[in-house]
């Protein structure tokens, strides 16, 4: 069974966080939620409080992927973790799939190496924070190699679409899409 972690930090955007949760756990993936703090209940950019099943202080690095929820507040916080960042570093280096949302791949994402000549997207008005060396698109979801960029709590379906296609494969992911009654898969990837 393939495992995913999931970061909750305070101010994450609720839709980026619970919508791939949801779907990757409809589609068979184990997935960890770990906050970035000790306390465990995590409060989202809209007042949601959210309760992680671990502290990330609590988690070994055994997952086939990470995901960054955004949120400006939720990724300026992971950005400013050494634990967080040391583990992006880590699981690319071990090939391992990043995928990251909204201000994240720009905010979190932009921290690090893993982007470094590649193309990537972001929300709107954060792709500053990228380093000069990524390339900035404008579309929904970008894969390249490891990594998963997505812009928004309007792409949350479609980032989560193609985590399970990356982490399982095509079927897993056209199944999750007609179970949620969601679009096409063919118009996400």
């Amino acid at each position: 069974m393939k495992k995913a972690l999931l970061i909750l930090a305070d101010g994450f955007e609720e839709i980026e966080a619970v919508t791939p949760i949801d779907l990757l756990r409809r589609a068979g993936i184990k997935v960890f939620v770990a906050s970035l703090g000790y306390n465990t209940s995590v409060k989202g950019a809209r007042g949601i409080t959210v309760e992680a099943d671990y502290s990330l202080s609590e988690i070994e690095n055994d997952f086939d992927a990470l995901i960054l929820p955004g949120g400006r507040n939720g990724a300026k916080n992971l950005a400013n973790s050494k634990i967080v960042l040391s583990l992006i570093e880590d699981m690319n280096k071990e090939g391992k799939l990043i995928a990251a949302i909204c201000a994240s791949p720009a905010v979190v994402l932009g921290k690090t190496t893993v982007l470094s000549g590649k193309k990537a997207t972001c929300y709107p008005g954060c792709g500053g924070d990228f380093k000069s060396d990524v390339i900035y698109v404008e579309d929904s979801v970008v894969i390249v190699d490891n990594i998963i960029t997505s812009r928004g709590p309007g792409t949350a379906s479609d980032f989560s679409l193609a985590i399970i296609k990356v982490l399982l494969d095509d079927n897993s992911a056209v199944n999750i899409s007609k179970q949620t009654l969601f679009k096409s898969i063919q118009e996400v990837i």
